[in-house]
């Protein structure tokens, strides 16, 4: 006796299960405002990973307006060494804890190679000017990076690439981040020519975390409007 479900010879299993459930597998967020901000809260680490991250930052800022340079290098890296070690015990991916110390690392030797505190920023702020270039590039030869790793990473499919309007989501979704880069690459950069080294770290922190959140709920805004045009190519598609 052969089931409802019954595959031809040559199916792999459960091919019929995962063809229909395959249309539901994107990510979705939440429609409501309330559960969009908890939804980009959590996706930029909530706060205990938004508390660790800056804590090596907020240790060389404090130590190097007080005692210079070399403590706070001490410092800086004393401290994402604690934090790691605590991410460790807490069984959390080590990965979080090297990438945190390795972080802390470079930005400790670059202020060392440059010979002043403020070398600590520099290389972040030309890392933020490249992600802001590359977001702008891929607007530019029609390939939106925020479409591009939110699609491939949630199953949205690519027909958002022929619909103009989900296009045009993701155009804005991704200029958007790329402006905020190219805002704090010219803020920072004044300060740093200004020799302004406490309040170009202070800018590094109000304009890292509590921005890019802003940034994570307009990609929101695109991905629901994105969603909302994907039922009309795929009938199947249940958008929350």
């Amino acid at each position: 006796m052969h089931s409802a479900t019954s595959q031809s010879p040559g199916d792999p299993p459960d091919q019929a299960v995962d063809d229909t459930s395959a249309k539901d597998r994107a990510r979705k967020v939440p429609a409501d405002f309330q559960g969009q901000l908890a939804y980009a809260w959590a996706y930029i680490g909530g706060v205990h990973g938004t508390v660790l991250s800056v804590l090596p930052v907020i240790a060389y800022i404090a130590v190097n307006a007080a005692a210079g340079m070399w403590p706070a290098i001490w410092s800086s890296l004393g401290t994402a060494a604690l934090v790691g070690v605590w991410q460790l015990l807490r069984k959390e991916k080590p990965a979080a804890a090297l990438i945190g110390l390795g972080t802390a690392v470079i930005t400790c030797g670059a202020a060392v190679l440059a010979g002043e505190a403020k070398g600590y920023y520099l290389i972040g702020n030309w890392i933020t000017v490249g992600i802001g270039s590359l977001l702008l590039l891929s607007v530019l030869v029609r390939r939106p990076l925020i479409g591009q790793v939110w699609a491939a990473a949630n199953s949205q499919g690519t027909f958002w690439r022929t619909d103009r309007r989900s296009l045009l989501h993701y155009d804005l979704a991704t200029v958007f981040w790329a402006l905020l880069c190219f805002s704090r690459f010219a803020v920072e950069r004044w300060l740093y020519n200004l020799d302004e080294t406490t309040w170009l770290g202070i800018v590094r922190l109000l304009m890292g975390w509590p921005l890019t959140f802003v940034v994570v709920l307009n990609n929101i805004w695109a991905v629901r409007k994105v969603d909302a045009r994907r039922k009309l190519y795929d009938p199947d598609y249940r958008a929350r």
